[in-house]
Parts: C-alpha cells; structure tokens; sequence
C-alpha cells in the first residue's frame, strides 16, 4: 500500500532512516526504534562473507541494514560489482527472501536526485565480499 502511495508522494523526509520511520509508524504495535541504527531484535549478521548470527529466518517486514556492503557476483553470464551504503548505511524493508539463492528482495528509499519516492531493489547475500548485514526483527511495543 505504502508502497504505490510513494509513486505519487514522499515517505518520510526521502532519507533510508526517515523512511522505515514513516514505514515504522504506520505499523499498528510496532515498537519505536531504539536508537539511529537498532530497529528491533537482532536475526541476522553478516560481516563480509561470514554469516555471525542467524537466529531466524529473514521474513517479509523485517528492516536490513547494509552498512559499507560490496557484492562481487554473476548475473546470468555476466559478473556485476555493486557498493551500497558506503556514504550512509542503507536501510529498508524485507519484502521477500528467497533462502535457496539467499536473495532479499527490498522496498528502500529512492535516492536519485529528484525522484525521492521507494524503490524495490534485490540484493544476494552471499555475493558480500565486504562490509556489514544487519536483518532486525520489528518487536512490538
């Protein structure tokens, strides 16, 4: 719903974090994020290519922080590099995760110059060669 309002609004101020708090409030019962960065329980870590933590599932609703990531990885046949976060972490909500290809698909914020709106957006977790994953599990308050 948020997301076909956003083709023709702002979400928030346009910002990852002002985002997932418009997205937040929206949330009957969802908690407040406790600080700048920390959105819930922790459920998943993952720092370069190591996964540290995994307490569960990632599941639709979910908020994903990318902090500093680089993917390095094949697209059908050809090899694709991608940075994200590297100014500011990139924060958004789990849509979809498919566990086999370990692919988290994405509602973030759009941030091109001029077209601040939500953007769905794929990335797959085990082409990180770089940097720090975060998945929080929203609590309620």
């Amino acid at each position: 719903m948020l997301f076909e309002k956003s083709k023709k609004t702002l979400i928030g101020d346009g910002s990852y974090p002002g985002f997932i708090h418009a997205v937040l409030a929206e949330v009957p019962n969802a908690a407040s994020p406790r600080g700048p960065l920390d959105f819930g329980s922790l459920i998943y870590m993952q720092t370069a290519n190591a996964v540290q933590k995994r307490l569960a599932e990632i599941m639709p609703g979910d908020i994903i922080l990318l902090d500093d990531v680089k993917f390095k990885g094949h697209k059908g046949l050809q090899i694709y590099h991608q940075n994200v976060g590297t100014d500011e972490p990139l924060i958004a909500v789990v849509n979809d995760f498919e566990a086999k290809k370990s692919k988290v698909k994405v509602f973030q914020a759009n941030q091109h110059v001029g077209q601040q709106t939500v953007e769905s957006a794929s990335y797959r977790l085990e082409d990180v060669k770089s940097g720090v994953v975060k998945v929080f599990r929203v609590l309620e308050a």
